[in-house]
């Protein structure tokens, strides 16, 4: 079950779900997917209207075909904003969930506002998020998804309904299994599709591939970028002009090259001398990270990611700290660049025992038995 995203704002879920679809199909198992797409759903009549009515789990379609299916595991990505939620609880004892962000108990879906975390919602009541204008800086747009996380999320049907969450980090992990002490909280992270280990020799260029907001931290890595090194910008997104004016500011070390396909994307990150992922908020695990790992590419993750140490761990890249001098940024670039085929193998280590499809596969099947046996 997903609602896909929009095109316009390409998704890492909406690539994961593909291609676990996909998986499953070449191990033998029959996959039926279920999905709405925002790109088909937003030119019917009052989208937008019909859309609070499902973020508020008031109302909203419910999945023709399922029963008829007779499924042994329904597992659910994404239901927002195409999915009613009412169904799920009938489909309590076959569940599984996977939160690939904090949708179900925070407005914005990050847990994170302005520069810091924030727990306020879940701490004082979700009244907090039309106070901060939490999603899309929007009293309106934010309203219907404050319903939903209200009294600390313990209405949501995601939460109360699956036998089985699945999340992508061990802080994401312990966060929910202290919300949810009784569920059943499993670490599977997402896996991308193998690349063959790209040569040892690289460009010049370091790489950001991703979505252009303040969360993903893109203004940090532009103000602190050292001047005699060579970036590159992929990705489109609300600070897209600031980007590009930056870039046209300082061309002799910032090329902004915009949005191109997952495959041209991959190419470069290829040839990269490394990828940067300079987050502010704590996000589950970019699948931009695995692309890299997968190919062999260093990568550079700032500290407030969750995922930074899972992602770093053996020498597949380096740790960094959001700081205000950007020095300790330039120190991991330095421990690469001191390293290059140690850490390049390395990477491809990783991405082979952690985020490949056979260890994702493992670790599901294992999830998706225990749930056919009742």
């Amino acid at each position: 079950m997903h609602s896909y995203y929009s095109s316009a704002e390409p998704s890492g879920e909406n690539a994961v779900v593909d291609a676990q679809v996909a998986e499953l199909r070449r191990a033998g198992h029959t996959v039926e997917l279920f999905a709405r797409r925002t790109d088909e759903e937003n030119s019917r009549p009052f989208y937008k209207l019909r859309g609070a009515f499902r973020a508020a789990n008031m109302t909203g379609p419910t999945p023709a075909g399922l029963t008829d299916f007779r499924p042994d595991v329904v597992h659910v990505h994404n239901l927002f904003p195409n999915w009613g939620s009412q169904w799920l609880k009938a489909w309590h004892p076959k569940l599984v969930a996977t939160l690939h962000n904090h949708r179900t108990v925070c407005s914005a879906a990050t847990l994170w506002r302005d520069g810091h975390d924030c727990h306020e919602c879940l701490n004082h009541g979700s009244h907090r998020a039309l106070r901060h204008r939490c999603y899309r800086d929007s009293i309106l747009a934010t309203a219907p998804l404050a319903v939903a996380t209200r009294n600390s999320a313990s209405h949501s049907p995601v939460l109360n309904h699956a036998r089985t969450i699945v999340v992508l980090n061990s802080a994401a992990r312990d966060f929910y299994q202290a919300l949810l002490p009784s569920r059943s909280v499993q670490l599977i992270p997402n896996f991308v599709e193998s690349s063959a280990p790209a040569s040892t020799r690289r460009g010049r260029a370091w790489l950001y591939v991703g979505r252009l907001t303040p969360e993903k931290g893109i203004r940090w890595l532009l103000q602190n970028w050292p001047r005699d090194i060579s970036l590159h910008v992929l990705g489109s997104g609300p600070m897209a002009g600031e980007v590009a004016r930056r870039a046209e500011q300082f061309p002799d070390r910032i090329k902004y090259v915009g949005l191109v396909s997952r495959e041209a994307a991959r190419q470069q990150i290829e040839s990269a001398r490394g990828l940067i992922i300079p987050s502010l908020w704590s996000e589950g695990i970019p699948t931009v990270a695995l692309e890299a790992l997968s190919s062999g590419t260093p990568i550079l993750v700032s500290n407030r990611c969750s995922s930074a140490a899972e992602l770093t761990r053996d020498g597949a890249g380096q740790t960094f700290e959001i700081d205000e001098s950007g020095d300790d940024l330039v120190r991991a670039m330095a421990e690469v660049d001191a390293r290059p085929a140690l850490y390049q193998k390395a990477a491809r280590a990783r991405y082979i025992a952690n985020f490949s499809t056979i260890a994702w596969l493992n670790r599901i099947e294992k999830v998706y038995a225990e749930i056919a046996a009742g």
